[in-house]
């Protein structure tokens, strides 16, 4: 019998520090590094890698049990799965002015006011992909939730650095996650946003 993976975890409850990971070695061997905040059940994270095989992709995730899973059924070369917070993440492995682009995908909303805090996209997150983004990096957000999306765009508005992409083709040709097939089942409408990180 399959064992059910939680759907939510307080991203606050991960605090285990991710330095003994080294990727340095390893994004020398690609064009590009890349990453995934919460890859959840890997849809994108996989597919993504297959079809870019000359870049790495590392993807971050809270759930230890889905990262467990993930390892036991792909073995894909240039996907790197690392159980942790998207935080700790970017602080302990990504190295800085390094990536091409970042992912985050349909974020739990923690609809309760009182657990606003533990939403993955907040001033601190964004702050530190500032420092990581490569000049003319790409972070790409989606979300079917109205209130969230609204939130995610004041915090990632409050800065001048960054260009919101109108119309990217990304959104029609390159996006296929494990909660987007949901949204599109349950005709919920998605809410996406692309911003450039412009050159400091």
């Amino acid at each position: 019998m399959k064992k059910r993976i939680r759907t939510h975890t307080n991203p606050l409850n991960i605090t285990q520090r991710l330095d003994h990971i080294d990727i340095s070695q390893t994004v020398n061997d690609y064009t590009a590094l890349n990453l995934e905040i919460g890859f959840g059940k890997g849809v994108f994270m996989s597919g993504f890698a297959k079809t870019h095989p000359e870049e790495l992709i590392v993807g971050v995730e809270v759930r230890k049990q889905a990262v467990e899973i993930f390892n036991a059924n792909q073995s894909i070369k240039n996907c790197c799965p690392v159980w942790g917070a998207g935080q700790i993440c970017l602080e302990d492995i990504i190295p800085n002015k390094s990536l091409k682009r970042a992912f985050i995908f349909h974020p739990d909303p923690w609809f309760k006011k009182r657990h606003h805090k533990r939403r993955v996209i907040n001033d601190a997150l964004i702050d530190s992909l500032e420092s990581k983004m490569a000049p003319n990096g790409m972070v790409y957000i989606s979300t079917d939730v109205y209130e969230l999306y609204n939130d995610i765009m004041s915090v990632l508005l409050k800065k001048q650095n960054k260009q919101f992409i109108s119309g990217d083709d990304f959104w029609q040709t390159g996006y296929k996650t494990h909660w987007s097939q949901f949204s599109n089942k349950d005709l919920r409408s998605l809410f996406t946003a692309t911003f450039k990180f412009k050159e400091s």
